[in-house]
């Protein structure tokens, strides 16, 4: 071997630990915006004003829904672990209308392939991941160009029934990390904003491998991870509780 092939040989490898010590320490804390979508709050106060409601009652809810606040949620990611969960904020205890967003955390975890709502009421479900398709659609969202993605999603209600929800999400392959908000990841790249009908989630403040630890909630190991079908058991359960009131 020549003196310039093991000059060759140890560069190479110096490059490949190096870039094995990057992949397994990415970390990073995205801050995203929730906001009410206008349209919907439009369609709500149409639909809710022709409810036989006490006027007491209509006018505290259609001022809450008409000043809905924006929200901040934070996205924690290390390596292949993520945490999601809602700011904390004092005004939230007086807000009659709750979040739209919802305020419901989530654990991923991508090697072992959980998604994981951590309900207080239901438990923690582990979620089935979500099938998207990816369009051809782009946007600038701050300084990243992103594409677009879309799913529709099956979901049970309250109410004891299925419906359908559509969302789009708007990832960017700048950012090779396939986490976004809640339970929406899998795409090759960070979710930088989720549209459904209800709300918008937009990232506002991305801080990547950050000097301080990032924090990651973890579910306990003695805590019992439910499917989503039996999380449909635990609301029909839960409702019927409510009905004997």
């Amino acid at each position: 071997m020549t003196k310039h092939t093991i000059h060759f040989s140890i560069l190479l490898v110096l490059i490949l630990i190096s870039s094995n010590s990057q992949s397994q320490d990415q970390s990073g804390s995205i801050t995203y915006k929730g906001i009410v979508n206008e349209k919907f709050v439009d369609s709500f106060l149409v639909a809710y004003k022709k409810k036989d409601r006490p006027m007491s009652v209509k006018q505290d809810v259609i001022k809450a829904m008409e000043n809905a606040k924006v929200e901040e949620f934070l996205l924690n990611f290390k390596n292949d672990e993520s945490y999601y969960y809602k700011k904390p904020n004092l005004e939230d205890q007086n807000y009659l209308m709750g979040s739209r967003a919802g305020t419901t955390p989530y654990y991923t975890n991508s090697s072992k392939d959980m998604i994981i709502q951590m309900s207080r009421p239901l438990g923690n479900i582990n979620f089935k991941p979500v099938e998207w398709e990816i369009t051809g659609k782009t946007k600038k969202i701050g300084n990243y160009t992103c594409r677009q993605a879309k799913t529709t999603e099956k979901l049970y209600s309250r109410q004891g029934y299925f419906f359908y929800k559509d969302v789009v999400a708007w990832f960017t392959p700048d950012i090779p990390i396939s986490f976004g908000p809640k339970n929406y990841n899998g795409l090759p790249g960070l979710i930088l904003q989720i549209e459904d009908r209800e709300y918008t989630l937009t990232a506002i403040k991305i801080n990547l491998n950050p000097s301080d630890d990032v924090k990651i909630k973890r579910i306990d190991k003695k805590d019992k991870v439910i499917s989503e079908k039996e999380s449909y058991r635990r609301i029909e359960e839960m409702m019927k509780d409510y009905s004997k009131r």
